[in-house]
């Protein structure tokens, strides 16, 4: 009797734990891209077990990558908690971004819509709202294409970002998802993902479209290019990959040993830049990825340029971050002091390879620093600190300075580069200092923000550390031509021609009216040379430029397009409309010329250290 007893304990127990769908220790959540209903897709959310009356659920406000506010939150409707039953629980959303679940003991998931973002920023734009990143946003478009920035679909419980995570996507057989991560399912219906943390599934993007894939190997690492192109048939996988391959090939053999990711993906979606779809153009960088927006007549170059930097972000932030990015809040974010690093390095890398595997020449390399050099005083503060800008790039002042990492912050690379090759009689750079970072820390340990700096100078000279606190902690500014007749290059000022016609320094001479996307000539202050010469005056409503029509939601920027490629003397047509009357507008182009750089090897006698610099 006392075993059968046993046995019918030890049934209920197993019949109890078989209708237990959650994992002990794993969050997991389900997206339906099949039964897609008004462009919503349905996400499900299960807890890994816990033991609490109450537990919060959150969206990401920010995500790496992007240091800007994106609010997932916006997105999402019909939010629900529901137990075992099916039977909802009592939820209040705290914030745009938050939910917090009473009576989360009988909880057994939540579950959501989700609307996509590129559906929405031209009416974000219109009301002046926050729009998200178009590389960071999300695309649903059922049976064609889903964009999946996971961020922008699945949420976490609090204390559970460290758990493991397991997603389930069931999608259409016609549509193939393209990613980093490894499907764990042979399904040609369901894709299922496993990763270590929640982490590490938002920095793993997927595209989910017609498979116009293409794929080559490169040492032990696999590249795939997923494209989505719905209007322009030309630009494929086919179209774009050569330029590609041939950037990434040498990429690696750049990093050399420093670099050990096994899967790239990079996931291009073409925009048709219609009133639903997305109006931005660029890419987001992500450990093992990157996402992209294009427009839908690109050139293969234009791809070949943003894996030059993407791609580098294998190094920083991946091998060497800090524990902010480690363990990065989605919510209440703590920026690490070191963000210039990670795109000052990676931008430097990027031109700086070009050069160092022939596939631009010295001069080339010398005119990007010296555009650098120009927009790092012209364009931002040059008084500011680069730790101070990283800690508070957030704020919405102190983040109008975030684009001098790509300029200031790739210069300051550019002097410890320099720098450490004088000092080393160049058997160093910067990047073997990168790589020694790389192994001391890695993918999966991080530093303390304070300590970097500290380090950095033990591992290399003095003069290192001083650099650093004069010019990254502190605010002086750096005299760039003092470190480049190190290497036997100098440094003119000269005045040269700007080919943005309708802006000038800080600048610009043009407005567009929101609700009617008309172009208008504003803020003259006689020092544009360009509108003067032509005959604009304030307030003309630009109807036409060199027979093309601005219009549509990109209007202003389509008005400074038309201004490229201009020369001295060539003739210029425009059509206006002025006080109701509509006037042509003749005139012979005079670009503006403002104070710029000219930077050219001149010293023979350090040819032997710059080549060090360049080639080793």
């Amino acid at each position: 009797m006392k075993k059968l007893v046993i046995l019918l304990f030890l049934s209920q127990v197993m019949l109890w734990s078989c209708s237990t769908s959650t994992p002990t220790n794993e969050v997991s959540a389900t997206l339906d891209l099949v039964n897609v209903s008004n462009d919503k897709v349905k996400v499900v959310v299960k807890p890994a077990a816990f033991d609490a009356s109450t537990i919060t659920f959150q969206v990401p406000k920010i995500i790496p990558g992007t240091y800007a506010l994106q609010d997932y939150g916006r997105y999402i409707e019909d939010f629900k908690a529901l137990d075992k039953d099916g039977k909802t629980l009592p939820v209040t959303k705290k914030d745009v971004n938050t939910w917090v679940i009473s009576d989360a003991k009988k909880l057994d998931h939540v579950e959501y819509l989700v609307n996509d973002t590129f559906d929405q920023e031209v009416v974000q734009m219109s009301k002046n709202e926050t729009v998200a990143f178009s590389p960071a946003g999300t695309n649903i478009l059922k049976g064609q294409n889903f964009y999946l920035n996971l961020g922008g679909f699945v949420g976490y419980f609090e204390n559970q970002q460290e758990k493991p995570f397991v997603l389930t996507i069931e999608h259409p057989k016609e549509l193939t998802g393209t990613t980093a991560m490894v499907d764990e399912d042979t399904s040609d219906t369901k894709d299922v993902f496993k990763t270590t943390r929640y982490a590490t599934l938002i920095d793993s993007p997927i595209m989910y479209a017609k498979p116009d894939i293409s794929t080559f190997t490169i040492d032990d690492m696999e590249v795939v290019l997923h494209v989505y192109s719905p209007r322009n048939t030309k630009v494929t996988s086919k179209f774009l990959m050569p330029a590609l391959q041939k950037t990434m090939i040498a990429q690696k053999e750049f990093l050399g040993a420093i670099n050990t990711t096994k899967r790239y993906a990079v996931l291009v979606y073409l925009t048709a830049r219609t009133e639903d779809d997305a109006q931005g153009t660029g890419a987001l960088e992500h450990n093992s990825s990157t996402t992209g927006t294009f427009e839908d007549d690109m050139q293969a170059t234009g791809l070949e340029h943003t894996i030059s930097h993407e791609f580098f972000h294998t190094l920083t932030p991946l091998n060497v971050h800090s524990k902010e990015i480690q363990f990065f809040d989605f919510n209440t974010p703590k920026m690490s002091e070191h963000l210039w690093m990670y795109e000052g390095f990676t931008e430097y890398f990027s031109v700086l390879f070009k050069t160092n595997k022939r596939m631009a020449n010295e001069q080339a390399l010398y005119d990007v620093i010296a555009d650098k050099i120009n927009f790092a005083s012209t364009l931002y503060s040059d008084t500011m600190s680069l730790t101070e800008v990283s800690k508070n790039v957030v704020d919405p002042v102190v983040n109008k300075q975030f684009g001098n990492f790509y300029n200031k912050g790739t210069l300051a690379a550019m002097c410890l580069d320099i720098i450490i090759r004088e000092k080393s009689n160049g058997q160093r750079g910067i990047l073997s200092v990168m790589g020694e970072l790389s192994k001391l820390y890695g993918a999966e340990k991080a530093f303390k923000d304070e300590e970097l700096i500290p380090i950095f100078t033990k591992l290399t000279y003095p003069e290192v550390g001083v650099f650093l606190q004069n010019h990254v902690v502190q605010n002086k500014p750096i005299d760039y031509g003092s470190y480049l007749a190190k290497v036997g290059v100098s440094l003119k000022k000269v005045k040269v021609p700007v080919q943005m016609a309708f802006s000038l320094g800080t600048t610009t001479y043009f407005k567009v009216d929101p609700k009617t996307n008309k172009v208008f000539i504003t803020t003259l202050d006689g020092k544009n040379e360009f509108l003067k010469a032509v005959g604009f005056q304030d307030n003309d409503e630009i109807v036409d430029l060199r027979g093309i029509k601005p219009e549509g939601p990109d209007s202003g920027k389509l008005a400074s397009i038309l201004a490229f490629n201009l020369k001295d003397g060539a003739d210029y047509t425009a059509k206006v409309i002025r006080n109701g009357k509509t006037i042509d507008l003749k005139g012979k182009v005079k670009l503006n010329q403002v104070d710029g750089n000219k930077i050219e090897f001149t010293d023979a006698s350090k040819a032997k250290l710059k080549d060090q610099w360049l080639y080793n």
